[in-house]
């Protein structure tokens, strides 16, 4: 890509951060979904591109609004990922790890993926693809420890605090390693093992078009990614069928579902999570922390914006 698009859906990412914010802690999961997606619609609609939105996991959620299919003013063919809130529920009551991020690349370089469950293990470029989904969670942990030269209970494992994930959590426990548990915010809890900063490895059930969102981070920042889709039945894999899946025993990886390196990664905190801080309100605007990633250069910015607003505020 000749331009650094990054630069350009930050401020979508930003502004969906800033709708959303001023809604935050509530109480209602859809009004805060519902205008943080219209927020990121109208700022990539300004786009100089003819973008493609793919892999929208909302798009069939009953009471949600549509963020269309075809984004921008015109330009060049793109495809477009936008995850306008991740952790609605968190956001609604005012809790940790809700995000806004949006991901642009070469167009028909981001596969389409059915929105199901998927089984994810990533890491960081410091340790590399040593991990294996196809070995238990002892064993994995136990390499990425050796990959760091740490301690096996010195290594932190983030895992969504789910009920289907208490054999995980058990099996984790056993090795002594540490755990983080997050209530929301996969894409963040996968930023975190990719940095390296609040976790070595992320693992557990989350969902496909998630997986795709963080392959599109480890093609602008390294580290590795292994993921696997969970049928439960015919219909399922039918449905993988639309998106052009017909291995139903595939191990996805980064280059699997990213098959570029024109792409780039924009993210935008909306209260404070693993990977970056939330929006902090000030007396005349609000301050962001955002993150850009761009997959041609391997470059990475966080980024602190002050906002000012038009308006006095009551109180």
């Amino acid at each position: 890509m000749n331009k650094n698009y990054g630069m350009e859906i930050v401020r979508a990412t930003e502004i969906a951060a800033l709708t959303s914010a001023r809604i935050q802690g509530l109480g209602n999961e859809d009004e805060i979904l519902n205008n943080a997606r219209a927020a990121i619609t109208t700022t990539l609609n300004r786009l100089q591109i003819n973008g493609h939105l793919i892999n929208d996991r909302f798009t069939k959620r009953e009471g949600t609004i549509k963020i269309p299919a075809q984004l921008g003013e015109g330009g060049p063919d793109m495809d477009l990922m936008a995850v306008a809130l991740e952790g609605h529920h968190s956001a609604a009551d005012g809790l940790n790890n809700a995000t806004s991020y949006a991901v642009i690349a070469q167009k028909d370089s981001i596969q389409s993926v059915p929105n199901l469950s998927m089984y994810k293990i990533v890491v960081g470029p410091r340790v590399g693809p040593v991990i294996d989904i196809n070995q238990p969670p002892t064993i994995n942990v136990k390499r990425v420890a050796r990959a760091l030269r740490k301690y096996t209970d010195n290594v932190t494992v983030c895992i969504l605090n789910q009920a289907r994930h208490q054999k995980l959590i058990k099996e984790v426990r056993s090795c002594g390693a540490r755990i983080k548990l997050i209530d929301e915010g996969e894409i963040s809890g996968c930023f975190s093992a990719i940095i390296g900063e609040k976790a070595d490895i992320y693992m557990g059930y989350g969902y496909a078009p998630e997986g795709v969102m963080v392959a599109a981070a480890i093609s602008c920042l390294g580290g590795y990614f292994e993921g696997r889709i969970f049928y439960e039945n015919d219909r399922d894999r039918d449905e993988a069928t639309e998106h052009g899946i017909y291995d139903f025993e595939k191990t996805f990886r980064a280059q699997d579902l990213i098959r570029s390196k024109e792409v780039a990664i924009a993210a935008t905190g909306i209260t404070d999570g693993e990977f970056l801080e939330g929006v902090r309100f000030t007396s005349d605007g609000a301050i962001t922390s955002s993150f850009v990633a761009r997959g041609e250069t391997f470059t990475h910015r966080k980024i602190e914006t002050t906002h000012f607003f038009d308006y006095t505020p009551v109180f």
